[in-house]
C-alpha cells in the first residue's frame, strides 16, 4: 500500500492514533511568531496545525492547507480565510502553484520527511516563504524493530535533514527530540505502527514479524524526531 493510500485509508482514526505528531505540532507552534501574514501547511491532514493556531491566538490573514490525501482534507476546517489544496510536494507543479499565493509563512508538520528529494522539497519551501518551521521524523525512528526485522528505515537520517535544512534557512531553531511511546504489548504496538502514518510503505514480511514479536527486547516505540526553525536564504 502506498503512502497516500494508507494515509487515506486511515484518515479516519489518524488523530487518536498519532500521538508523537500531536507532541511535535505543539511544539512547532510554540516557536512561531504571533502574527504569522498568510501561512502555507504542507501536509496539513486534517488541520492539526490549524486549530494549534487559534487555540494558541496566532494572528493570520489567510491559511493554505496542502495534502495530498483527500479524506484528510475532508476532516480539516472550512472557512472564508481557508484554502485546501489536493497535491502533492513531492510535484515540482505543487512549488509553482504556491508560489502565486504570496506566503509569509510556511509550516509542516510530520509530513516532510516523505519527500522524495529533502534537499529539493527545502529549497523549493525557502522560495515560497521568508519564514519556515518544520517538525519531521527520522531515521532513529523504530530503530530497534528494524534492527531485528533486517530492514532500512524508509525516511532520512537526521543528518541529512539537518543538513538540508541549513543549506537555505538561517536557523533560529535546530533540535533533535527522541520520544518513547509505551505499549502493553508487542501485538498492540505493531498494530499502532500500521495505523499511526510513520511507516510509510514499508512492509515487513511474515517471518520478520515474527522475529519481532519473538525478540523485540523494548516495552516502548522508540521516536526520534527533528525540529527545524528559521528564516529562508532565499529572500
Amino acid at each position: 500500500m502506498q503512502i497516500k493510500e494508507r494515509f487515506n485509508k486511515y484518515a479516519p482514526n489518524y488523530e487518536q492514533k498519532s500521538i508523537i505528531q500531536q507532541k511535535g505540532a505543539a511544539l512547532l507552534v510554540e516557536h512561531l511568531p504571533k502574527e504569522l501574514g498568510k501561512v502555507i501547511d504542507l501536509g496539513c491532514g486534517g488541520g492539526r496545525l490549524f486549530r494549534l493556531l487559534e487555540h494558541n491566538q496566532l494572528s493570520f490573514s489567510h491559511f493554505m492547507g496542502v495534502d495530498f490525501a483527500k479524506s484528510m482534507l475532508q476532516l480539516h476546517p472550512k472557512g472564508n480565510n481557508i484554502t485546501l489544496l489536493s497535491s502533492d510536494f513531492n510535484s515540482q507543479a505543487t512549488f509553482e502553484e504556491l508560489k502565486e499565493f504570496g506566503a509569509n509563512t510556511l509550516l509542516s508538520a510530520s509530513a516532510l520527511q516523505w519527500a522524495k528529494d529533502i534537499d529539493s522539497t527545502f529549497r523549493n519551501c525557502a522560495h515560497i516563504a521568508p519564514f519556515g518551521a518544520f517538525f519531521l521524523f527520522s531515521a532513529g525512528t523504530f530503530k530497534t524493530i528494524h534492527k531485528i526485522a533486517q530492514v532500512k528505515s524508509p525516511i532520512y537520517p537526521y543528518y541529512k535533514l539537518e543538513r538540508a535544512f541549513l543549506a537555505y534557512y538561517k536557523a533560529s531553531k535546530v533540535e533533535r527530540l527522541g520520544f518513547k511511546f509505551s505499549f502493553n504489548s508487542t501485538h498492540e504496538m505493531l498494530r499502532y505502527i500500521q495505523q499511526s502514518g510513520v511507516s510509510g510503505d514499508l512492509r515487513l514480511s511474515y517471518r520478520a514479524i515474527k522475529r519481532v514479536l519473538e525478540e523485540y527486547p523494548l516495552d516502548f516505540l522508540e521516536f526520534e524526531t527533528a525540529l527545524f526553525v528559521g528564516e529562508s536564504r532565499c529572500y
